[in-house]
């Protein structure tokens, strides 16, 4: 049984021995384990070997990051707000190794890009020129949904994000792509086809279907709530052909951002803009507020990335 501690003693900095990537793995086994013995296993080092680790972690931050009983181990206040940065630090580290191995086998640094699905197909095709044009960088990109993406870009996991703004995101730094206008979507013959743009008042005794989970669901919710609307309870959907499919037989009206769209076969509906409220999606490039100290390479790339993107995703 590791000793109790009362209080871990600060020490100078000067005399403080750096924290290392392993005594940080200690600390995210132990407050992941919740246990010394649980997390000594998995670190596979012995408990009393753990024990120092984190107590030289404790000395070193001069806090207590731990409360210690004879059979659970938990994260302390200061303990619960040094995990993300522990995390991050971790993941980043995690990467850089990757990188420094790309680079040294192919001479590229690595750029690690997340995007709503939305917004891969015009992604892509600008990764895929820059590509052509920096022969110095490898290019990752991967999809996920919104809340996902930005939880990766704190991590560490991604370097660059292309999403939808939302709560304000501290430690991130957000710049302006587009707004994206929510549709109506009817078969071509409906009543409601006929204006070209339509207030969402007049959707009342429509069934109507949208995506209801994340940043799109969050936002034509509010609007039907504000013109006491409500979702159909028959028709529900995730998908974009299936809400094409539901407005095109005529069953229900879909509700959709103009982006999701793009590339699909629209020949058997109308797309017509809802107004009052006009409710858009704001489409953010988002980044680490310090990308430019942990790589400068992918913080330049910004600054390419930001005009591409307003010019492929003008609507």
């Amino acid at each position: 049984m590791p000793e109790i501690l009362t209080a871990p003693a600060s020490r100078p900095a000067a005399r403080t021995q750096a924290i290392s990537l392993r005594q940080l793995r200690f600390f995210t086994a132990l407050a992941d384990a919740g246990n010394f013995s649980r997390a000594a296993e998995r670190m596979i080092v012995s408990q009393p070997a753990l024990s120092a680790g984190i107590r030289q972690i404790e000395e070193h931050l001069g806090v207590r990051l731990f409360d210690r009983s004879t059979h659970h181990v938990s994260l302390t206040d200061a303990g619960a707000a040094f995990l993300p940065h522990a995390l991050r630090l971790l993941k980043t580290a995690d990467n850089a190794f990757v990188d420094m191995s790309d680079v040294a086998a192919r001479g590229k640094a690595v750029i690690r890009i997340g995007a709503i699905p939305s917004v891969v197909p015009a992604a892509a095709e600008i990764v895929a020129r820059l590509g052509g044009q920096c022969d110095d960088v490898s290019f990752h990109l991967s999809d996920g949904k919104n809340d996902a993406l930005l939880g990766n870009l704190r991590t560490g996991a991604l370097d660059i994000v292309v999403g939808v703004l939302g709560r304000t995101e501290e430690g991130l730094e957000a710049t302006l792509i587009a707004e994206d206008e929510m549709l109506l979507v009817t078969p071509k013959d409906h009543p409601l086809a006929a204006s070209a743009s339509l207030p969402w008042s007049a959707l009342e005794g429509s069934e109507i279907v949208h995506f209801v989970g994340g940043s799109i669901g969050e936002l034509s919710s509010a609007a039907m709530r504000q013109n006491n609307l409500s979702p159909s309870t028959r028709y529900k959907v995730d998908q974009v052909g299936s809400l094409l499919g539901l407005a095109s037989s005529g069953l229900a009206v879909g509700v959709l951002p103009r982006l999701y769209t793009r590339g699909l076969d629209t020949d058997r509906v109308r797309l017509t803009p809802l107004t009052h409220p006009a409710i858009k999606r704001k489409l953010m490039l988002f980044h680490r507020a310090k990308l430019r100290e942990e790589h400068p390479r992918a913080a330049a790339l910004c600054a390419l990335l930001v005009p591409a993107l307003r010019g492929a995703l003008a609507v």
